[in-house]
């Protein structure tokens, strides 16, 4: 038996131990939905799970993101609206499908002949203007922007039939993301272009609806299982070079989050953006290994037909250029790092 005075200070000591334990039962003090663009199956969703799973844990389940797969809850363009209105606390998915909301949002990714590699992209958004230039444009719908994370130069189109340059796209119907990349491919090739989300794409083109189609990389189209119906590929993906997704986060809800938590939500976003991009990138060595594997058929772009990707990419920035004061000047800050990096690597470049 303890004396009073010996038990008092037991029961002092135990108090720390069990605050833990009662912390990391407690109910949450802040729910949220995560709606993403990306596939159940993808490295992307597959890593922004271990993104809430953490944030979770170094919250002490404080904060609580449960994290939904496209269409679960909304999908495509609707995900920026029900970030906007208060639906989603947060949305995962590709600039270019808020280009309805301002069209600067449409050449937020690197478009043809922008940024040719991921640290470009990675280096405009992390340490040059890009994440302040995009904060402008969400600010006034109450959401804060983040890059999410980099798949780089994407697949390019998968076909049941071949397609081996701009000609054979001739009136073809193709799936591709909305905004710059649709436009410019619809401009060099005549294409009939439609923005299906993931969950639209494989039956499409397994019905004969679709012609071709642009899903992200080769892990991506891999995942979706588009190596069952696609036989042919032509490379690369000249519309998106240095292709990026992003988080959109309702300004209201993060606002009402303690300093702690939302430390805690940019530290984990952050990891999650360094950690996707390089986890991905090697899966899309894989992958591209299994497309040869069972006997995909991959061409590439001709020079004539690079030479009609760029007139036309031209074309139409200067059209963004000139619609828009805001896209004209998102545009001319990219091209100033471009020309800062180029002259760089001109020096420091690969001697292979």
């Amino acid at each position: 038996m303890l004396f009073p005075f010996a038990a008092a200070i037991r029961h002092l000591l135990l108090l720390p131990v069990v605050g833990v334990l009662l912390a990391g039962c407690q109910s949450s003090d802040h729910q949220w939905s995560l709606q993403s663009q990306a596939s159940a199956t993808s490295i992307d969703f597959i890593e922004l799970t271990h993104m809430t799973d953490n944030i979770r844990l170094m919250s002490q389940g404080r904060l609580d993101i449960i994290a939904v797969s496209s269409g679960v809850i909304t999908g495509g363009p609707d995900i920026y609206s029900a970030v906007k209105e208060g639906r989603i606390e947060m949305g995962n998915g590709w600039p270019n499908w808020w280009s309805g909301n301002h069209p600067a949002w449409a050449v937020m990714n690197a478009g043809p002949f922008e940024f040719m590699n991921i640290d470009a992209s990675l280096m405009f958004f992390i340490a040059g203007e890009g994440t302040n230039l995009a904060n402008e444009l969400s600010r006034p719908d109450g959401i804060i922007w983040r890059p999410a994370w980099w798949p780089g130069m994407e697949f390019g189109l998968l076909s049941s039939q071949p397609i081996n340059g701009l000609a054979d796209l001739e009136g073809k119907r193709v799936r591709i993301g909305p905004g710059l990349p649709s436009e410019i491919l619809a401009a060099a090739s005549g294409a009939a272009t439609i923005p299906l989300v993931p969950e639209e794409i494989k039956p499409a083109l397994e019905s004969g609806a679709l012609d071709a189609v642009e899903w992200t990389t080769t892990a991506g189209a891999w995942d979706l299982g588009l190596g069952d119906s696609a036989q042919y590929a032509i490379v690369p993906a000249i519309w998106q070079p240095a292709v990026l997704s992003d988080f959109l986060i309702n300004a209201a809800a993060f606002n009402e989050l303690p300093e702690d938590l939302q430390a805690i939500l940019m530290t984990a976003i952050q990891s999650y953006t360094l950690t996707t991009t390089a986890k991905a990138k090697v899966q899309d060595f894989a992958a591209l290994e299994k497309f040869r594997a069972q006997g995909t058929q991959i061409t590439t772009w001709s020079p004539e037909d690079i030479d009609i990707w760029r007139t036309k990419s031209e074309q139409i920035h200067q059209q963004y250029s000139d619609r828009d004061p805001f896209t004209g000047r998102l545009l001319a800050e990219k091209r100033r790092l471009k020309e800062r990096y180029d002259d760089y690597y001109q020096v420091f470049g690969a001697y292979e």
